[in-house]
């Protein structure tokens, strides 16, 4: 949903946390002003297919204090459920690479919270991937190389991600000299272009990164 709509929903009252997406009705969405037909099915085919995206990334959107797709990719891999996370120890946490007391206990913060809790059964209660599936198991092709993804491209920029994730790869947010590839799409912006390419960077398209990991 894009910030206009979730603004359009926040402000009726029909969504208030991530969980209340999946409650809403096509009827409720062609109440706001301006939304036709195609607008709501067009929406509600995208919750729907949500429930498919990866639990690292169910564990991102979450929201967590100082939980950013990378610490969440390490957190889903190292316990592998929802369940497991939600009863981690303090020093469990901190045990783990890169992890920090200030991480650790922001995750246990959370799930100490009854609302946080409501949210999370709510996102499983709805069919939301809470655990690692089989398939997020596969080559480490990437060997822990970083990446920005950046621009339009063919798929939904998301599935890229959350193929780095797969196959064994990091998503950064910014490009920085510590960045190994940068994946460039349409419309990318140029000032990215510029700083990849003055700091060196190996700027790809998204056929180079699909042949790099050899996805038929």
């Amino acid at each position: 949903a894009g910030e206009a709509t979730v603004k359009a929903l926040f402000d009726k009252g029909l969504v208030n946390n991530p969980s209340d997406l999946y409650r809403l009705t096509r009827e409720e969405l062609l109440s706001l002003e301006g939304f036709q037909e195609k607008s709501a099915d067009n929406l509600m085919e995208s919750i729907e297919q949500s429930k498919q995206i990866p639990f690292q990334r169910v564990l991102f959107a979450l929201g967590i204090r100082h939980v950013g797709e990378t610490v969440a990719k390490k957190l889903a891999s190292y316990f592998g459920s929802m369940q497991a996370l939600k009863n981690a120890q303090l020093m469990e946490l901190m045990m783990i690479d890169g992890m920090g007391e200030r991480i650790a206990e922001s995750v246990v913060f959370y799930f100490q919270d009854a609302d946080n809790l409501e949210i999370v059964k709510k996102l499983e209660d709805a069919g939301c991937q809470m655990e690692m599936s089989v398939t997020e198991t596969l080559p480490d092709k990437l060997n822990g190389k970083s990446f920005v993804v950046s621009g339009k491209f063919s798929r939904p920029r998301n599935d890229l991600k959350d193929l780095i994730d797969k196959y064994g790869g990091r998503n950064v947010g910014s490009i920085s000299a510590k960045t190994d590839f940068v994946i460039a799409g349409d419309a990318m912006g140029p000032a990215k272009l510029k700083k990849a390419e003055k700091l060196g960077i190996s700027i790809i398209t998204e056929e180079d990164f699909i042949q790099m990991i050899d996805l038929d």
